[in-house]
Formats: C-alpha cells, sequence, structure tokens
C-alpha cells in the first residue's frame, strides 16, 4: 500500500512539474522575444501569437515527455521495493533538469528558423506586425518538430549532454536542408506566399516540419550505442524524410485529390482544407514509419 502511494504521489509530482516548466517557458519566451505575450494574446487578440505560443507549449510538454522516457518501469520498481520513492522524487529532479535544457534549445530553433529557414523577411514583423496566422503555423511546426528531436536525443540510456546536443544539432541541419528540398519540390514560392499571408501555405509548410521531426525521432530516439551505430540510423531516417515528401506529395496530389493540384489550391486558392490535408496526411505517414522502425 505504501508502495502504491508513493506511486501515485510522485506521478502527481510530474504533472505538478509540467505545470511550473510551463510557466518557466512562458517567462522564458517573454524574455527573449520583443513583445509580451499576454498583450498579444488578449488585448490584441492576436492569432499567429496564439498558435505558435501552443506549439512552443505542446514543444516543452514533448521535450519533458522524452526526458521521462521509460518512467513506468520505475513505477514497477517501486511497487517491488527495489527503488526508493526519494530515489524517484531525484530522477524527476533530472528530468526536468533536461526538460529546462530543451526549453532553451527550442527558443534556439525558433531564432534558427528565423534567421536560416525564412531569412528573407522578419518573422516577427509578420506574426506581431501582419498577425499572419500562416507564419504562426509554421512557427508551431518548427516547435513540435525541434521538440520531438530533442525528446528522442534525451530518452533511453548510454548518452548524456554530448550526444543530446549532437543529435539536436544535426536534427537542425537536417530540417534546414529538408526546407530546402521541401522549395525545390513545392511549385510555388513558399517564402512569397507566407509573406502574402496565406494560411494554407503555411500550414502546409509546418505539417511538413512536424512530419519531419516525427521520423527524426524516430532516427534518434532509444539508447545510444555507439556514433557510427546511431548515425547511421539516423542518416537513413532522414533520408526516409526526403522519400516521404516526394511520395507522399504525389500521392495526395494524384490519388487523394483527384481532379486539382497542390499548387493551384494552396497558391492560387489558398485553400486552408488543401494545406491541412497535405501537412497533417505526411505528418500521419511519417507516424506509422515511426511506429514501424522505433
Amino acid at each position: 500500500m505504501n508502495e502504491a502511494l508513493t506511486v501515485v504521489l510522485v506521478d502527481l509530482g510530474y504533472v505538478v512539474t509540467a505545470f511550473i516548466l510551463l510557466l518557466i517557458a512562458k517567462v522564458t519566451l517573454d524574455v527573449v522575444t520583443p513583445y509580451k505575450l499576454d498583450d498579444q494574446l488578449s488585448a490584441k487578440d492576436n492569432p499567429a501569437v496564439g498558435l505558435s505560443l501552443i506549439g512552443y507549449y505542446l514543444g516543452v510538454c514533448i521535450v519533458f515527455i522524452g526526458a521521462t522516457f521509460g518512467e513506468g518501469a520505475a513505477d514497477a520498481a517501486i511497487e517491488a521495493g527495489e527503488m526508493p520513492g526519494m530515489d524517484y522524487v531525484r530522477e524527476l529532479g533530472i528530468d526536468a533538469a533536461w526538460a529546462l535544457g530543451g526549453i532553451v534549445l527550442l527558443n534556439i530553433s525558433r531564432l534558427i528558423l528565423d534567421k536560416v529557414v525564412l531569412r528573407r523577411f522578419s518573422t516577427r514583423k509578420e506574426i506581431v506586425e501582419d498577425k499572419n496566422v500562416g507564419m504562426g503555423a509554421v512557427e508551431f511546426g518548427t516547435y513540435v518538430a525541434s521538440a520531438l528531436v530533442v525528446a528522442g536525443a534525451i530518452s533511453g540510456e548510454g548518452g548524456g549532454i554530448e550526444t543530446a546536443l549532437a543529435f539536436w544539432g544535426l536534427g537542425q541541419v537536417a530540417m534546414i536542408v529538408f526546407s530546402f528540398i521541401y522549395q525545390a519540390l513545392t511549385p510555388y514560392d513558399f517564402h512569397e506566399q507566407l509573406e502574402k499571408d496565406n494560411v494554407a501555405a503555411g500550414v502546409a509548410l509546418g505539417g511538413n516540419l512536424i512530419a519531419m521531426g516525427v521520423l527524426m525521432m524516430a532516427g534518434v530516439a532509444g539508447d545510444f550505442v555507439g556514433w557510427q551505430e546511431n548515425l547511421t540510423r539516423f542518416g537513413w531516417l532522414a533520408l526516409a524524410a526526403v522519400v516521404l515528401l516526394a511520395v507522399g506529395r504525389f500521392v495526395i496530389d494524384g490519388v487523394l485529390l483527384p481532379g486539382a493540384d497542390l499548387k493551384t489550391e494552396i497558391a492560387a486558392d489558398r485553400n486552408v482544407n488543401a494545406g491541412f490535408l497535405e501537412g497533417g496526411l505526411l505528418v500521419g505517414l511519417a507516424s506509422v514509419i515511426f511506429f514501424t522502425v522505433i
């Protein structure tokens, strides 16, 4: 009975810690952005900021889940009397520390998006001044995709801070390369469409980034065995992401969207449904691959 109560209390501690981490994440974002979140969300009713913020909060939760992955085994150890409750509390502190590091990496990921992927215009202007929901959708996708990579990098056994940073960095490089490939395979200029406040284009790109993040997570998740084996796995999954993009768009265009094409629906008609269809289906296909190889 005492062991069961300990498990319940410690699990409750994880929930409370998650709320605290979200509060810290909000304060951190307030500090590093040139605007106040509360002002944008309530006084100015800015949906672009709201969408970006939800992606950020989801990212924080995803990173925390990655840090705590495998805690079910610890529950069993407590119930069997093999792990004292205070040891589990210590593990909670370690997991929270990993999540705090993840918050820092999420903010760096957004800066990379601003300065490298979307370097042709100011994302702050698009979101704050223009209330560009399409840009908010891209930031949503960036936060979630980066969080998936971080969560995968810090999950499992055998690694440390150096492996987590290395695979997060590789994930960022992969997403930058992916953005250039995406532009090459996309029959419209997504920078131009985003700057024109095209929500459909933003939703499609955001969904593609999340799909990429899912596959990158599959490439870095689990135990760290060795640099050669883990890097090889990462490389194969990165290649799978590119293939998924090319094949997925063909399937959507030729099979699931008969009588129309994505270029016209997204770039000309600004059909948000087409953006959801492209991004959502690619996330679904990436998830299938994730659970196949993980």
